[in-house]
């Protein structure tokens, strides 16, 4: 999305879009002293401000603010700046735009003035009044994509600073956010909604938070303002501030802000950035986040955006071989058995030994199917591909091949499925797969060139005999699943993605874990229409900590309270894990009958809590002999 091929109103509505991050802190960083007035350096020191605009775009913002937050004469008046207040603005402009080169939109960022609005005589706000349109009026006559009313604190200056928006420029849009504390209150002790619907009737474009609050408590902030008739906006800051040697630094890492950018994102926000603390490095954490969400693949330096999903609405093509004949898997679930799989991770060195010693464990307890998952949180370990070989060869049990689209090229995965099948696998859950995390290998990009959709179509026509460009081939015999999040807070968007994966081949569809039953009531009533059989996902909780990072961290992986509660009063060890298995006998004896199946994730490969959880499924499973 650039201001070349859409204006900044489709692109928002398009969605998601990648804003930068903080500009105060990070000139603070990089060694501006506080007492200088920043928005002064437009001028006299125009390119230390091009260099923090070009870095964000270069890591991948596709909107970048103006250098204004305080520009209007009242906050510029503290630094005898008043009379150099135009230039200062039409300065910024300038600035952004050449930072953008047309590869990213330039919002003019406004902040408040200073006035206490719930407590300022009637000429003080007519001050506070004419500072904000003669800034915005500026802003806008300068070429502006958008008017950023950020960090207020007051709802009636932001009430003002909209109607004046609207008055200066009726056609640019007007993207408000609103701070709020960790009680997610914000001015008067107004909640997310009733503030969503404030800066709606006001006439806001946008609506949504920033600052003050990091991303974990600003995420339910900004969930509790979809749904009010605009678009949702979040611009987090890096955490808490905190003194290091008499710096005021923030201390969350890029890491943190690309989990919860994916969390927001799928929950329905529409624009992510950041505020205090960030930098160009939790911009680009974020961008594999955006990327994922929207269906595209951007190039390095982000000036370039191609479709990845094969969107065709045609179904795929019937396979040759019928599902029965394709693996143990297939004939299963062509006969109707409740399946059982358990899920292990592949070894991150050379040796196998642990991971054959846990499926022969598995066997003895009739458990002959296992997943092998792709690179668990983009970690680094023994190729999948060749755990599965090695598991089929020398064991009895079937492995399941996860085929992740994010790290190889569109060719490479049209090898590795031939190569899968050279190889005697046959059953593969297809997924698009988390973007690298900015852990021990922050280097590592994804490639993205197709996601989910578009690689089951792949499959799909290679199990009839086409290869992608259309040219007959042998046809392979994959039994092709898929994932699903039951507890996705975009439900319709999952359910769209869901029909999407049927069309494109998707035979079986195997979820993330789900521990409230009535949420997977609801997904499995959603996906009935679509035939397709459900393996519920259940991952027994190791402990009380486990549980929270769980809730909290993991996108689509909803803990209710009285599960956590009931973890806390254990805390951890092997009571704790006792607790979990039964919370997870809970799970799947709830659903057992409306489902097909069951996989089972247990914690750190122990699959003794895999074997006790599917006790409670003997009613329905037979386990192999």
């Amino acid at each position: 999305m650039t201001p070349e091929t859409m204006t900044l109103a489709q692109a928002i509505a398009s969605g998601p879009l990648l804003i930068d991050g903080a500009m105060g802190s990070l000139l603070y960083e990089r060694g501006v002293l506080h007492t200088r007035s920043y928005d002064e350096l437009n001028l006299s020191q125009p390119e230390l401000i091009r260099t923090v605009h070009r870095d964000y775009v270069q890591a991948g913002a596709e909107l970048i603010e103006t250098n204004t937050f305080g520009a209007n004469r009242m906050a510029l008046a503290r630094h005898g700046l008043v009379e150099q207040a135009t230039e200062i603005n039409r300065a910024a402009v300038e600035l952004a735009r050449s930072a953008a080169a047309g590869r990213a939109y330039v919002a003019g960022a406004v902040g408040p003035t200073g006035i206490k609005f719930g407590v300022a005589r009637a000429s003080e706000r007519r001050l506070a009044r004419f500072a904000l349109a003669e800034q915005i009026d500026t802003l806008v006559l300068a070429g502006v994509d958008a008017i950023f009313l950020e960090t207020f604190t007051s709802i009636l200056e932001m009430e003002v600073a909209i109607e004046v928006s609207k008055e200066r420029g009726p056609k640019v849009p007007v993207i408000t956010m609103m701070v709020f504390d960790a009680e997610c209150r914000s001015d008067g002790g107004l909640g997310p909604a009733e503030i969503a619907d404030r800066l709606v009737a006001a006439g806001a474009d946008v609506v949504g938070g920033n600052c003050g609050i990091g991303p974990a408590e600003l995420f339910k902030v900004v969930t509790g303002m979809i749904g009010h008739g605009k678009p949702v906006i979040a611009q987090p800051n890096a955490g808490l501030p905190a003194s290091v040697e008499g710096r005021t630094l923030y201390v969350a890492n890029p890491e943190h802000f690309g989990v919860f950018a994916r969390r927001m994102l799928k929950s329905g926000v529409r624009m992510i950035g950041g505020c205090c603390g960030t930098t160009p490095e939790h911009t680009r954490a974020m961008l594999g986040a955006v990327r994922m969400l929207r269906g595209e693949k951007i190039d390095e330096l982000g000036a370039k955006a191609v479709p990845i999903s094969i969107t065709t609405k045609q179904p795929a093509p019937p396979a040759k071989t019928p599902l029965a004949e394709r693996s143990r898997l297939g004939a299963r679930i062509a006969r109707g058995e409740f399946v059982v799989s358990v899920e292990l991770t592949a070894p991150s060195g050379l040796d196998l030994g642990k991971t054959k010693a846990a499926v022969q464990e598995l066997a003895k307890g009739g458990a002959d199917i296992v997943n092998i998952a792709d690179g668990p949180r983009a970690s680094a370990r023994m190729a999948n591909i060749a755990v599965c070989a090695r598991l089929a060869a020398e064991t009895n049990v079937e492995p399941i091949l996860h085929v992740c689209a994010r790290d190889r090229s569109f060719l490479g995965l049209i090898a590795h499925l031939l190569g899968a099948h050279g190889l005697g696998l046959r059953n593969l859950v297809i997924i698009t797969g988390d973007p690298p995390k900015m852990g021990d290998y922050p280097f590592s990009t994804p490639v993205y060139d197709v996601d989910s959709v578009g690689l089951l179509r792949i499959a799909a026509g290679l199990n009839a005999g086409v290869d992608p460009a259309g040219k007959e081939c042998e046809p392979t015999s994959f039994v092709l699943a898929t994932g699903a999040e039951p507890a996705a807070h975009d439900r319709e968007r999952e359910m769209r993605r869901l029909e999407d994966k049927k069309a494109a081949g998707a035979e079986l569809v195997m979820t993330q874990p789900v521990y409230d039953p009535r949420t997977l009531e609801r997904f499995l009533d959603d996906a009935a229409p679509l035939g397709l059989p459900v393996l519920v996902g259940i991952l027994p909780l190791a402990s009380h900590r486990n549980a929270e990072f769980l809730h909290n961290e993991v996108p689509g992986m909803g803990i209710p309270a009285e599960y956590r509660e009931r973890m806390a009063k254990v805390g951890q060890g092997p009571a704790a894990r006792a607790e979990g298995i039964k919370i997870a006998q809970e799970a799947l004896a709830a659903v057992k009958h409306r489902v097909a199946g069951a996989y089972v994730m247990p914690p750190f490969n122990r699959v003794d809590s895999a074997l006790a959880v599917l006790e409670v499924a003997r009613d329905r499973w037979k386990p192999a002999k």
